[in-house]
This record gives structure tokens, sequence and C-alpha cells, in this order.
């Protein structure tokens, strides 16, 4: 059972059907409020009036306009909308647009409703026979297959209470259809100023509540205000909860800039498209559209769109067949969500009299860049359409490839809370289907393939640098695509260090089993390097003398330095000078030794303690500084610590 206070009934069917008519013999309240209405006997715009129902519920009624021109009107109702009531003029039988109608309910997914079968006094009984008949069959074929069918005059009453009873048992059985999670969204239908309170605006709302004095945001303009007022049914109110027809007064937004088929709602709660993917109803008397976009008209909520649509996956769209589409907006940007319903319109008449061709659910508001003949990509989106939360989640993860999810765009374009996000992403972390890097999303699937990428590109590093010890951060991220954030490769560096596949330390990454080697040459060459070193003690030679002397390049010579500092060999003063490790330590101790004794050290002092010339006693200076053995002040040095071991080990 559903609260039918939260239902929205919509009319439906052919004009001049007596829809308005029936709405006041129902209400009391007369929808026709334009004197263009009054004149012409016609509904131009929507109208709405509350309906209390035999057991004191409440539907808000949503009067529909039944002129075919007026079918874009007919949709931002229907959008809005519950359950139906279809109406069929006993004397006239069905009409091209009580088709037309019908296929939109259809469309849009409304499964619940009641069908009226009005101006039964002004019908013979055969004629009205012939009518409910016809009536029977249309809808057998659509989603409101075994509505009851009710005959009602609203100038004599007949039939009224019984039509009553059964919208009673429609709402109480009818499943809510709009949205009730997600953002506050209402698609404006009207908008005018109240004198004492400002700029009005009203609609239907879906997704969360509206309070007084939340900030409101308009789309697609991005213009911020505060609600200032609420009502419902003419009823002021703190809060309208979701599903209710409802006016709102907005503070800071002037009316000029409000206008039908803006949508109110709070600020970065949606991101809105400019393309969409979507499932897609193709009528059966629509015509084929080839692979190459065409052209239509888009409807949905109170908004309307000249857009192009393309069939995903598949050649065509057929007549009568359901496919997978994209839909590109010509101009604009649309405030979309999936689950949303629409409508496709053509620019031309069909067969059937109406201009229908279509209508669907939108299933991803921010498309990949891929080919729309990929059949994989249809098959992502058929597996998007019904899919649970968690589910919804892991698939749009999936769909970002290698760059990842942010979560504030998963938030802005699925709708769902930082609450329901949240408890999705654990639950796919758990079921280790995701993993969470920072503020992205990646597919298990995906961070696999990077680590595989990552081991792959250390192991061709170690093979071409059997000397480094290990190959830069930054180096290693080149490996993956441009696109992988840092925080991503940081994350895939965190889950191969914890299984034990690689070691990092500082900058410098290297596989577990990696062991640093040289060739049989370059094991020569390090042992004359290191014999040198231990003669020259103090005074070493120069790299470049070195190179010269060993007839080696510069660059090769520096890898077998640095490698020798890394073994402990030698150390590394300013200078780019390279001293025996032995002779150093055993300076340090002779250092350490000198300021116990005397607590200063003055430069002259020292060169004459160290032995050697100003080319070499300043860099073993400094380097006793950079270790944090000495400390300059003035012109000596002090001692700043007493060392527990070597440097080196």
């Amino acid at each position: 059972m559903t609260d039918s206070s939260t239902l929205i009934l919509g009319t439906a069917g052919h004009i001049d059907h007596g829809k308005t008519s029936l709405i006041r013999a129902l209400t009391g309240v007369d929808t026709d409020r334009l004197p263009e209405e009054k004149s012409r006997g016609i509904t131009i715009e929507l109208g709405f009036a509350p309906l209390s129902l035999p057991s004191g519920r409440r539907l808000g009624v949503v009067d529909v306009p039944g002129h075919e021109g007026l079918v874009r009107t007919m949709v931002a109702g229907a959008s809005g909308v519950d359950l139906v009531l279809l109406v069929v003029a006993a004397d006239e039988g069905v009409m091209p647009q009580t088709r037309e109608h019908l296929e939109i309910c259809n469309l849009l997914g409304l499964r619940t409703g009641v069908v009226a079968l009005t101006k039964i006094d002004m019908a013979d009984p055969d004629v009205a026979d012939l009518a409910e008949a016809e009536v029977e069959e249309l809808v057998e074929a659509t989603s409101l297959s075994g509505a009851p069918i009710i005959r009602v005059s609203s100038t004599t009453g007949a039939g009224i209470e019984t039509l009553r009873d059964a919208l009673e048992t429609a709402a109480d059985t009818a499943a809510t259809r709009t949205p009730r999670s997600g953002p506050p969204r209402l698609w404006i239908d009207r908008a005018f100023e109240m004198r004492g309170f400002g700029t009005v605006a009203t609609g239907t709302l879906i997704g969360a509540a509206f309070d007084v004095g939340q900030e409101a945001c308009l789309l697609p303009t991005g213009r911020t205000g505060r609600i200032r007022g609420l009502q419902s049914f003419g009823e002021k109110t703190e809060r309208v909860p979701a599903g209710s027809r409802c006016a709102i007064n907005l503070q800071g937004i002037e009316l000029s800039e409000l206008a039908r088929g803006m949508l109110i709602t709070i600020p970065d709660a949606l991101a809105p498209t400019t393309s969409f993917d979507a499932r897609v109803d193709w009528l059966a008397d629509a015509p084929e559209f080839g692979l190459d976009p065409s052209a239509v008209e888009l409807l949905v909520g109170t908004a309307s769109y000249r857009a192009r649509i393309a069939p995903i996956g598949s050649a065509s769209l057929l007549p009568g067949e359901r496919h997978i589409a994209r839909i590109h907006l010509d101009a604009g940007i649309a405030p979309l969500l999936p689950g949303d319903g629409f409508v496709v319109r053509g620019f031309a008449r069909l067969k059937s009299g109406g201009q229908t061709l279509g209508g669907g659910i939108v299933l991803d508001v921010a498309p990949p860049h891929r080919r729309r003949s990929d059949p994989a990509l249809a098959t992502e989106l058929r597996a998007l359409d019904g899919a649970s939360l968690s589910e919804l989640v892991r698939l749009r993860i999936a769909r970002t490839g290698f760059s990842g999810a942010r979560t504030s765009a998963l938030r802005a374009e699925t709708g769902l809370s930082r609450a329901e996000l949240g408890d999705a992403l654990d639950e796919l972390v758990e079921r280790q289907e995701i993993g969470l890097a920072g503020e992205f999303g990646v597919g298990a699937d995906l961070l696999l393939e990077m680590e595989l990428r990552l081991l792959q590109g250390l192991s061709t590093y170690h093979d071409a640098e059997p000397m480094r010890p290990g190959m830069p951060r930054g180096a290693l991220r080149g490996v993956l695509p441009e696109n992988v954030d840092r925080a991503i490769v940081d994350l895939v560096l965190t889950r191969l260090e914890e299984r034990g596949a690689i070691e990092t330390e500082h900058d410098l990454v290297n596989a577990a089993d990696f062991v640093t080697r040289l060739s049989q040459r370059n094991e020569a060459l390090a042992a004359r390097i290191r014999a040198d070193a231990m003669i020259a003690e103090l005074e070493p030679a120069t790299a470049k003398d070195q190179a010269e002397a060993l007839g080696v390049e510069a660059a090769e010579l520096r890898e077998l330095l640095a490698h020798l500092e890394r073994d402990g060999s030698l150390v590394r003063a300013p200078g780019d000078l390279w001293f025996d490790a032995g002779a150093v330590d055993e300076l340090r101790e002779r250092v350490v030794a000198y300021l116990e004794e005397h607590g200063e050290l003055s430069t002259t002092e020292y060169k004459e303690l160290i032995g050697t010339t100003r080319k070499f006693a300043v860099p073993l200076m400094e380097l006793f500084d950079s270790e944090r053995l000495t400390i300059r002040r003035g012109e000596a040095r002090v001692l700043r610590r007493r060392p527990d071991r070597s440097p080196n080990g």
C-alpha cells in the first residue's frame, strides 16, 4: 500500500473530451485559469487541483491539455505523474490524440490508471458500448492493460462516485513512479510574482524534500537563491515532501530569470549535460532512423530541446523495438539524472496522426568517448538499466577506465547522497570489486592491469639499469596512461608493496627480488676505483680526471661512483668529490675528539687537522656540516652531536 497523499494523478486524452469538466466534478476546482482557456473552452496550460478520496486521503491532480499542438505540455505533466486518468468521450470514442497520449504514458512508464468514459449522457447506449469496446482494445496492448473503465457524466454526476472509488483502489495499489530519492528537483511549469512575496515557481517535486530556508539553485543558469516560503495546494508549509505539487517562493532570484523548462534543485546536486545515453522504445509506426544522428525534439520534465539521436551498438533504430541510443543536444545543457523519463518527437506527422517517435529512460549523463558502433558499449548500458545501487556505482566506475571516477562526479552524475554513495563504495571495496584512491574509485580489474604494467616497467628498467638501486617514482608513473591520477598510482604501488612485490625508498621503487649487479668489466673498474680512493685518502682525483685515467665516459663513471657510494666504499662530498669511506671515518673521529677537548675548531685549525689543501678541506668541512655532526659559528665549527656510528654503517 502506498501513501496516496504523495501520489500525483494526471489526466490524458483528446481535446474536448471533458477532462477539465471531469476534474471540476471530482474536485470542485476549475483548472482552466487563463482567459484564452475560458474563451476557447480548452486547457492550454497545466491545471492543478487536490482530489479527496473516500478514505480521506488526497491526490494531487494534474490536468494536462489534450490539443495535439500542446503535447509538450502533456509530457511536462506526465513526467511528474504516478497514475493516470485516461479520458475518452463516449460520443466520439478513441481519437488520434487519445492514442498519442496513451503512447506517451506508456513510454514514460505509467503502469497504473483508470479510464473514464465521459459524456455518457450525450451518447446513445450502442455508441457508448462501441466506444468502451474500442477503449478496452486500445489499452490492452499498453501499460494500462486491465485498467477499469468507468462511465461518467460531469453534467449529471452519474458515475462520479464510482470513479472516485476506482481511483481510491488504483491509488491504494500504485507504486510511486517519480523519484523519491536523490536531490530535490522541481521542473518549473509556471513562474509569477506575488505582491508582498516576490518570485514564485510551481511544479511537481521529485527526489528529496524542500525546506523553507534551504538554498536553491536554478539550472541551467546556476543562479542561487533561498527558499523563502513553500505552499502545497494553497496551504503554507515548512517542508514539501517529494511527489507533491508545490509553489516555491524564491528569494534572491528575479522573475525575469525564470522560465518553464528550468529546474530548481540544490547547489552542486547534479551536473547538467549536453549528451546522454539512454534506453529508447521506438514506436511501431515511427520511421527507421539510421546510424547517422537524426534531428528530433526531446521532451523531458517541462523542458524541450532540439537534439539528435543515434543508435548505440546497432545499425539503426527499428520501429517497434527497444534500443540503446545516444542523444546529443543541439544547444544548451539539460539537468538530467539516470532514471529520468523522456519523449522523442519528430518534425513530420506519422500515419497515426501524431508526431511522437518514442521515449525512454536516461542511463548515463556522462557517456565515455567511445564509438557508438562498439557492441561492448551497448552491453554496458544495458547492465546499467535496472542495476542495484552498488552495481550502478561499480559499473559507472568501471566505465571510466584507468582515469577512475571522482566521487564528486559520481554524486553529480547519479544523484546519490554522500551517505548512499559512501555505503555503496564501502560495500564494493569490501567485496574487492573496486579500490579507493583519495577521491577516485577504480575498478579492481583496472588496478590489476596497472599492477602488471608497473611490474613489467620495473623489470624492463632493472634489465636496462642493473647498477641502479631502483626506478624513480616519476619515471615509473610514465609506464601508465597519462590520464591516471597520481593518487591512483600511489594506491597501486601501495598494493604491490603490501603484497611484497616491490620495495620503495624515498623516491625510488624496485622489485622485491632485485639486487644490483655489475658486469665483469664494471666489477674490474669498481675494484680499481676503490683501490685508487684508498691510496688517495683525503685527496682524491676529480671525476673528470678519473674518467680519463680509466678510459670511460663520464656518465658511466658516475654510475660506478654512485654504486660504490651505495655499497659504502665511497663518500660523496660537496664539490663532486668522492672520498674513501675509511679515510673519512678516521677523520670524523679525529674531528670529534678535537672538538670534545677544545670546544671549537677554527678554519685554520680545521685545515691543519685535515692535513690537506683548501680544495679538499672545505668540501670535507661542509660534508660534516651536512651530516649535522658540526655546525658553523662565525669562523669556527662546534660539535653538534656525537655520532653513535659512522653514516656508512
